[in-house]
């Protein structure tokens, strides 16, 4: 047998909050752990009216005097008002000989954090649902790539490309950092103009040793140099007649080459290496570059004469740092891809996303699609979380020296509350507050109350 002390110290450690009522709902006894959950003292609590505590707003719901009415157990979600916890409480009615309600011992377990995580399931649900639409309308399809226009910096860049695209004889420079999509960009153009469907094809300057860049631009009859085809071979502007030409990275192009590119693009004609004959040419030129051309042009490492010829109409194309609005549907866009590549079904959590949108992107857009690809294949959950993060996304703050000595638990203190300002400052409400804290909300309510603060209204 278990005796009355024993039971009530067994009843006394339990984590979940415990209570008992007569039949009549009267508190008859009241752990500690139900005490902590209402907000009051347990003292306060025995000999209460379960219907007085509930008329007080002491708590929003009373599974004990619903029990009591229908005379079987009974489990509600109710909101303790002073502790702003949810709770699951059950309450089961326990009865004597005659079928009447002797006791109800009510159990009580805190769901907060439960209850958040739901909601935020909820809301990353939602989210995704939201951002599959949102970028279904900003896709532009390409024939290889697509383009993802949220941000009005970006918007820009696309509704100029598209508009002049139609001026089939204008020259073009898009300018970028690297990384930034001025190949898609190129697409873009071609893919709006009258030469769609026609060739398409492009160099990258930078990519070709310099003793070659004038054959493949232009091309060779045989036993033009040692080691030329035997049959000769046609450049680059000869093998897009009709089409588009696009000369990605033009800033790399060796200054003798220049020269010969100036003529080309002058006189419309293109004579192989080698060669005596001028060949016509009907081809629009594309050209793109991360330097700054100008400054070449100053330095005399780039003709001015080309480099006009080139700009007649000039596309800028803005860092990544400089259109946050497009990193998450960025985000979303290569997530899916590579999901799909590679048959996962991985995702982002929203800390994890407020890092990239706090991040600089020197390396722009391709920097953000290969770190995406790289998440999903090191990432050993489904869920990529900030942990899962390389090295470089998680600086460690350094600590503020303090401009005097003092106790060594107000410091502590100073940094938490500092903590939690900034974290509710960042996420707009308590429950993300203390999911990006990895706290419990009550802790964040609770600590705000012994600052003197309130907590924003929407947690």
């Amino acid at each position: 047998m278990i005796d009355a002390k024993s039971l009530i110290d067994m009843l006394e450690s339990s984590f979940d909050g415990i209570w008992i009522t007569d039949g009549e709902g009267k508190v008859l006894f009241a752990n500690s752990a139900n005490a902590m959950l209402l907000g009051v003292n347990k003292e306060e609590l025995v000999g209460q009216s379960t219907q007085l505590l509930l008329d007080k707003r002491v708590f929003a719901k009373s599974a004990i005097l619903d029990a009591i009415a229908q005379k079987k157990r009974v489990s509600k979600v109710g909101y303790n008002y002073l502790t702003k916890l949810t709770v699951l409480a059950t309450a089961t009615p326990i009865l004597d000989e005659k079928g009447e309600i002797k006791y109800v011992f009510n159990n009580v377990r805190d769901i907060t954090a439960l209850n958040g995580l739901q909601q935020d399931l909820q809301d990353r649900d939602e989210i995704i649902r939201q951002q599959t639409q949102q970028l279904e309308s900003m896709k532009i399809r390409l024939g290889e790539g697509t383009i993802i226009a949220h941000s009005k910096a970006f918007g820009e860049v696309v509704k100029l490309s598209q508009h002049v695209a139609a001026f089939d004889g204008a020259t073009m420079l898009i300018l970028g950092e690297s990384g930034t999509g001025k190949e898609l960009v190129a697409e873009l153009i071609v893919n709006n103009s009258p030469r769609k469907g026609k060739p398409f094809l492009q160099i990258n300057c930078g990519a070709i040793p310099e003793n070659l860049v004038e054959s493949e631009l232009f091309g060779y009859e045989k036993g033009a140099f040692t080691g030329a085809d035997g049959k000769g071979r046609k450049g680059l502007f000869e093998a897009a007649n009709g089409g588009t030409v696009f000369l990605d990275e033009i800033g790399d192009l060796p200054l003798p080459v220049q020269v010969k590119l100036l003529r080309v693009l002058q006189q419309r004609k293109v004579t192989r290496i080698g060669g005596a004959e001028a060949i016509p040419l009907d081809v629009r030129v594309l050209a793109a570059t991360n330097k700054n051309l100008e400054k070449m042009v100053q330095e005399g490492t780039f003709r001015e004469d080309l480099y006009y010829r080139l700009n007649v109409v000039s596309i800028a194309i803005p860092p990544l740092r400089e259109r946050r609005e497009d990193i998450i549907p960025l985000i979303h866009h290569f997530l899916s891809s590579v999901n799909q590549k590679y048959r996962t079904h991985k995702s982002i959590y929203s800390d994890t996303i407020d890092v990239f949108e706090n991040y600089s992107w020197p390396g722009n857009v391709r920097e953000l699609e290969n770190l995406v690809e790289n998440l999903v294949i090191t990432t050993p959950e489904d869920m990529i979380r900030r942990k899962n993060l390389p090295e470089k996304f998680q600086p460690m703050a350094a600590a503020p020296r303090a401009s005097s000595i003092q106790p060594l638990k107000a410091t502590v203190e100073q940094a938490e509350h500092e903590a939690i300002l900034y974290a509710l400052e960042r996420c707009g409400s308590v429950r993300k507050a203390a999911s990006a804290l990895e706290v419990n909300p009550s802790t964040i309510t609770r600590k705000l109350q012994t600052y003197g603060q309130r907590p924003p209204g929407k947690s």
